[in-house]
């Protein structure tokens, strides 16, 4: 899987974005029976939000939904399909909200997991983010830009 690039999402992109979403918290949804349906309104999130996207010639391999609220850069999905994960995509997503955050002059970014999924939680916490609290099935992580 050679040649990823990051691009903004348009809107020819809601279906492989769903299908990327999906993909991704296939497994989750086997063990987590409350987790939220996360796939509804990728339309909306591509008109209304900063949608970017992870793409070779021929598949859309991750995506993040994010924006700005205040002083913070919030993210709101973040989904690598399954073929694609370990190969540094989400890594590479974030990393794009995190300048597009600084470049815009906000300095922290956060985001909030389910707390069963503990693979999500712990490659949040390789890629430097930190647990800052819990709330029911939430855990909440923030990182500086």
């Amino acid at each position: 899987m050679t040649g990823i690039s990051l691009r903004r999402a348009v809107a020819t992109d809601a279906e492989p974005i769903r299908r990327c979403i999906e993909a991704a918290y296939t497994a989750a949804r086997q063990t987590i029976p409350d987790l939220p349906d996360v796939t509804e309104g990728v339309e909306e999130d591509i008109r209304d939000r900063n949608v970017v996207v992870a793409v070779d010639e021929t598949s859309l391999h991750g995506v993040v939904v994010f924006g700005f609220e205040r002083e913070t850069a919030m993210i709101f999905n973040l989904a690598v399909s399954p073929d694609a994960q370990g190969r540094g995509i989400a890594r590479r997503l974030l990393d794009f909200v995190a300048t597009e955050a600084r470049e815009n002059g906000v300095r922290n970014m956060r985001l909030t997991t389910h707390r069963l999924m503990a693979d999500t939680r712990a490659m949040y916490c390789h890629l430097g983010w930190q647990e800052t609290g819990h709330e029911g099935n939430k855990v909440y992580f923030s990182k500086p830009t």
